[in-house]
C-alpha cells in the first residue's frame, strides 16, 4: 500500500466485489505515501489470514539508529519520509508493524503456501520477472510448498517453475511496471486445481496527490510522478 490510502480504498471495494474467502497482506505498508494511519487501520479491518513484513515496515521501526545523519540525496529522502510517518502513525501501530513475522506458511485446500515481502531470508532480495527457473524454485523452503507469494518489486507476475507456482503480487499503492492502476492477485483453489487472477483497479490519483498537498507530504513531486507514470523516481 505504501500509505496510499485512495488505493487500498479503491482495492477494497473491489474486494468486496469477489468477496473473498481471505485476505493476506505481503507487506510495506508504510512509508511513500500521505496516509500511513489510514492504511494500517483498513488493512487490520479486514481481518487478514496473514500479515509479514515488508522492507519498508522493518525499516521505518528500526531506523534510524544512533547518530545517523544522511549522507546521499537518497537517505535525505528517507529521512523526510521518516520523520512525516513518524508523526502521523500512532506507537500502537508502529509496535504492530515491528512486530509483523518476515513470513508465513499457510495450507489450504490442500495446497502448501509460503509468503514473503521480497525472499526467503530477505526483505531487499529482487526476484525478476525473467528469473531462470533455478532461481525461482529458490524460492520455496519447504519441499512440499506448491505456491509462493511475494511483493517487493511493484511489478506483477506469475511463472512455474517444475512443479513449483511464483505469483508477485505487484503494488496496490506505488506500481511501478507502467500501469498506474492499483494491482493485487486473486487466487481461486479447487482441490487440485489453482487459478490466479492479477487484477488492476482504477482509482482517483489525483485524490490521493490533494490528499498528500493537504497533509504536508514531502516530496510530493515524487509522489506524484510516480501516481501518474507508475516508474521509480526515487534515485
Amino acid at each position: 500500500m505504501h500509505a496510499n490510502a485512495v488505493a487500498f480504498e479503491a482495492v477494497i471495494a473491489d474486494l468486496h466485489r469477489q468477496a473473498p474467502d481471505a485476505v493476506v497482506c505481503l507487506g510495506d505498508i508504510v512509508m511513500r505515501g500521505p496516509q500511513p494511519k489510514e492504511c494500517v487501520d483498513m488493512l487490520r479491518a479486514l481481518n487478514p489470514l496473514a500479515v509479514v513484513r515488508g522492507n519498508f515496515d522493518h525499516r521505518f521501526t528500526r531506523w534510524p539508529p544512533p547518530g545517523w545523519a544522511p549522507k546521499t540525496h537518497k537517505e535525505e529522502l528517507r529521512l523526510r519520509d521518516f520523520t512525516y510517518t513518524s508523526a502521523r502513525l500512532p506507537e500502537a501501530d508502529q509496535v504492530w508493524l515491528a512486530n509483523l513475522p518476515v513470513d508465513a506458511c499457510l495450507s489450504i485446500e490442500g495446497h502448501s503456501i509460503e509468503l514473503y515481502h521480497a525472499a526467503p531470508g530477505s526483505l531487499h532480495q529482487y526476484i525478476w520477472p525473467w528469473a531462470p527457473i533455478e532461481e525461482l524454485q529458490q524460492m520455496r523452503t519447504h519441499a512440499q510448498t506448491d505456491l509462493v507469494l511475494f511483493g517487493h518489486m511493484h511489478n506483477p507476475f506469475i511463472r512455474s517453475a517444475k512443479g513449483l507456482t511464483v505469483a508477485n503480487v505487484g503494488s496496490v499503492g506505488l506500481p511501478f511496471d507502467g500501469d498506474n492502476r492499483a494491482g493485487y492477485v486473486i487466487i481461486d483453489f479447487d482441490k487440485t486445481d489453482t487459478a490466479i487472477q492479477i487484477r488492476r483497479v482504477a482509482y482517483d490519483i489525483e485524490a490521493a496527490i490533494q490528499i498528500a498537498h493537504a497533509c504536508g507530504m514531502p516530496d510530493i513531486d515524487l509522489f506524484e510522478h510516480a501516481l501518474h507514470h507508475a516508474d521509480y523516481p526515487y534515485e
